[in-house]
């Protein structure tokens, strides 16, 4: 049987460096934040990833018992892939990667998974490749992705940097795409010109997430800005993940760009005031928050 979704990309392992002070060992990446906010939805998800020896011995079997699937988590070598996050009183984030776990491949993908409704993919550290998108996709199923690993370049002090990069080879096998403000430097100039050229790639829909500036979500029915939840943030790791379940959550089950924009919109602004990968928003409480937004 195979699950609703399908989640790939790196687990993380953080250390979280607030203005008010510091955390170490968060669970992170997409495996955690988008297959948690998944789980939270009532979906039934699996997780395609690669994880270090360390992560056995901190985190055993945490994501079964969280009622995700893991026939497609593998170890491969001593570490999990670790980053290193300082975050300013605005939620600007700078980074430093420690360790990187192997790459993943079509081979990792268990066959029971390739009949999934939606495949939502997140890299953090160049894990994935064009052939592994081209490999999970179907006429009959969704794949979102968010490039944000595919534009990093980690230096050679670890500390992690964004550069343009030509993603046409990923997007033509990708029926959504999800930019954050940092990956939106692939755009350049002008912001709606710059989606404009990422849907010729491929995409359907192309959406920018901006913090605390509104969404910008580009579809067959044009543009549209959608204002942020107005909360108290504690803590932006992991928003943009939750975002990108939310809304293809709501878009396999609506068909409809903006409805599920707005309930991803919803679903962030709930999750970032809590602390780590805890407080993922159930759907009636996503329902009466698209109420409050602007």
């Amino acid at each position: 049987m195979a699950p609703d979704v399908v989640v790939v990309g790196h687990v993380a392992l953080d250390v979280n460096v607030f203005p008010w002070g510091v955390v170490e060992n968060v669970l992170g990446g997409a495996p955690t934040y988008s297959g948690l906010q998944f789980a939270a939805l009532k979906l039934e998800v699996g997780l395609v990833s690669k994880v270090g020896i360390d992560f056995t011995e901190k985190f055993p079997p945490i994501y079964r018992k969280l009622g995700l699937d893991t026939e497609g988590i593998y170890v491969a070598g001593e570490h999990t892939t670790t980053f290193e996050n300082t975050y300013d009183e605005q939620g600007n984030r700078t980074q430093v990667c420690k360790h990187v776990a192997p790459p993943i491949t079509p081979a990792d993908v268990p066959g029971s998974y390739l009949d999934a409704k939606a495949f939502y993919v997140s890299p953090i550290a160049n894990e994935i490749t064009p052939e592994l998108l081209r490999f999970i996709k179907r006429e009959s199923n969704f794949v979102m992705l968010d490039p944000q690993g595919i534009l990093r370049v980690i230096g050679a002090d670890g500390r992690v940097g964004v550069r343009p990069r030509d993603l046409s080879e990923f997007l033509r096998h990708v029926d959504i795409v999800k930019l954050g403000r940092e990956e939106a430097v692939v755009l350049r100039g002008n912001v709606e010109e710059g989606m404009r050229s990422v849907q010729e790639m491929g995409p359907g829909i192309v959406i920018v997430t901006r913090g605390g500036e509104p969404t910008l979500v580009l579809s067959g029915e044009g543009f549209t800005r959608i204002d942020p939840l107005k909360v108290g943030v504690r803590d932006m790791t992991g928003a943009g993940d939750v975002f990108g379940a939310a809304f293809l959550t709501r878009y396999l089950a609506t068909r409809d760009v903006m409805d599920a924009a707005k309930f991803a919109t919803a679903a962030a602004g709930l999750k970032i005031r809590y602390k780590g990968p805890t407080g993922f928003p159930t759907e009636p409480e996503i329902l009466e928050a698209v109420q409050r937004l602007g």
